[in-house]
């Protein structure tokens, strides 16, 4: 009589054949021809040869290996944010590996790489302005009078030699009842800019004094 091993190797597969470990097979104690009992999921093969970056699939016939990114980081060419891979196959079009630097790139596929946004100089600057932080209105006018020797006064009287209609109550409003500042305003900004003629780094250099203040 034959004697035959009480198990034998067998490759573990998922729900898509994809090749998950090797296990066993158990001989069925009730036959005496060496019929094994293959688990579920379970096909008697020789394990596939590791590969990088593969995973292997069975076709029914052989081996086949298919690209495996699961793990990797990836990002949207679309908004620079990371992707889930959750799936073996080809990187999707949309995705790249290469993060993006910040939030004034963008994808180009002609250089397949990020590059700066065309308006990224006044994107930067727009959100240095957001991100100033507010002056109270002692803070401000002091500053302003320290800087330019202009008060509360003067300056109502600069907006009023320099703009009229909608823009110039605004700007009045803004100075005579607000009680904090802020660049983000594009009313003060454009204030600042275009009536006192402060150019940026006058402004961000007086702002961070004020603050002190």
């Amino acid at each position: 009589m034959k004697d035959y091993a009480p198990t034998i190797p067998v490759c573990q597969l998922d729900e898509n054949n994809y090749f998950v470990g090797m296990t066993t097979a158990d001989l069925d104690p009730l036959e005496n021809n060496g019929y094994y009992l293959i688990p579920r999921l379970c096909i008697q093969t020789e394990e596939p040869q590791p590969k990088k970056g593969y995973i292997a699939q069975w076709t029914g016939d052989n081996w086949q290996y298919i690209e495996d990114h699961r793990g990797e980081t990836v990002y949207s060419k679309e908004t620079g944010e990371v992707v889930a891979i959750d799936e073996p196959g080809v990187l999707p079009a949309t995705v790249t590996t290469m993060p993006c630097p910040d939030i004034y790139h963008q994808w180009s596929e002609k250089a397949n790489s990020w590059v700066e946004k065309a308006d990224a100089a006044q994107l930067r600057l727009q959100n240095k302005r957001n991100t100033a932080g507010t002056l109270s209105r002692m803070q401000m006018f002091s500053q302003l009078e320290i800087s330019l020797g202009k008060n509360k006064e003067a300056l109502v009287e600069a907006a009023e030699n320099a703009l009229s209609g909608v823009e110039l109550i605004k700007i009045r409003n803004y100075i005579l009842e607000t009680q904090t500042f802020s660049l983000g305003n594009d009313n003060w900004w454009t204030f600042l800019t275009d009536v006192l003629h402060l150019d940026e780094k006058q402004i961000f250099n007086f702002w961070n004094e004020a603050i002190q203040i």
